[in-house]
């Protein structure tokens, strides 16, 4: 049976069993747009989950969960129906291996308000075609022997002169550039600014809409830090959490930015590097910190132009 006609069979029945059945937590499915592939190839992997209004679904790590495949792409995304909602993960998946492989059973974390339940996907064995078979191959007979003899090198020599002249041309115009003084590098924007273009890029990116609060989280911890470290002529950017909490409790800041940028650093921590999903409240009140200590030590005009001369 095709692929699509199974999907749509199979999005049919859920449907229809979600309509009839009182009592539910919830139901995953998988779907892949093919079983084999070549080295190389890419192959377009969906995994559908039906779950209560307004719970949600914390996937597995895409670099770690799927074995010998490496994940290029993978996106989330969620549909409201009538008695449910249908939250979707699409990944862009390929291998580098010639050997067959497997998708693994994925475990996907279901939350619903105060209660936990754990989805699984079945694995998926997928075959791998190899670019070419070697029981194919055929070796070419050996040349017939060749009449060999005494030729005129003239040509030789003219491919040697030819050769000589192109490299002394090249090597003359390197080294006149080379001579040449190359103009100074335009200053470096202002600490301020640059941090005000980042962050905007940051949200043109859209990480929160698409699921990804730790990406949002570590590249906003990033353009923080360089800021403070274009700032405040400090190493930031090398600095641990617990060496960037020292640095503030001795800055020349203020108690309430201070106490802001400490709370900014000890509740980003956990989603960097323990996983940790925060409320959205909590996501959103990270940018707003950001930006809110960015405007609250912006130099004044006259710190910013002499700052600006000290960095040219």
């Amino acid at each position: 049976m095709p692929r699509s006609y199974g999907h749509l069979i199979t999005v049919i029945f859920i449907i229809l069993l979600l309509s009839f059945q009182a009592c539910w937590s919830a139901i995953i499915y998988s779907t892949i747009s093919q079983r084999e592939l070549s080295v190389g190839d890419r192959i377009y992997f969906t995994v559908t989950a039906m779950v209560p209004k307004g719970a949600t679904i914390v996937p597995p790590d895409p670099a770690n969960s799927f074995g010998s495949l490496t994940v290029k792409e993978w996106n989330s995304r969620k549909s409201q129906l009538a008695k449910a909602d249908s939250i979707s993960f699409d990944y862009v998946v390929t291998t580098y291996k010639a050997e067959n492989c497997t998708i693994p059973s994925l475990s996907y974390v279901l939350e619903n308000g105060a209660e936990h339940d754990t989805l699984r996907t079945e694995s998926v064995p997928l075959t791998v075609i190899p670019l070419c078979k070697t029981d194919s191959a055929d070796i070419m007979g050996l040349k017939p022997q060749q009449v060999t003899g005494k030729r005129p090198l003239l040509w030789l020599w003219l491919l040697f002169a030819s050769a000589g002249l192109i490299a002394a041309v090249i090597a003359a115009r390197y080294y006149i550039r080379k001579m040449k003084k190359a103009p100074p590098p335009p200053p470096p924007i202002p600490p301020y600014e640059e941090a005000i273009r980042a962050l905007a890029a940051l949200d043109s990116k859209n990480y929160l809409q698409r699921g990804m609060i730790r990406e949002y989280v570590f590249e906003l911890s990033e353009i923080f830090k360089r800021y403070i470290e274009r700032r405040f002529g400090i190493n930031a950017a090398e600095f641990t959490t617990e060496e960037m909490l020292a640095w503030i409790g001795i800055s020349p800041l203020d108690k309430e930015p201070r106490a802001s940028m400490e709370w900014f650093f000890r509740a980003t921590d956990p989603v960097k590097f323990a996983k940790f999903l925060p409320d959205q409240d909590i996501v959103c009140r990270f940018g707003t910190v950001v930006r809110g200590i960015i405007e609250a030590t912006k130099p004044s005009s006259a710190a910013s132009t002499a700052e600006d001369g000290g960095a040219a």
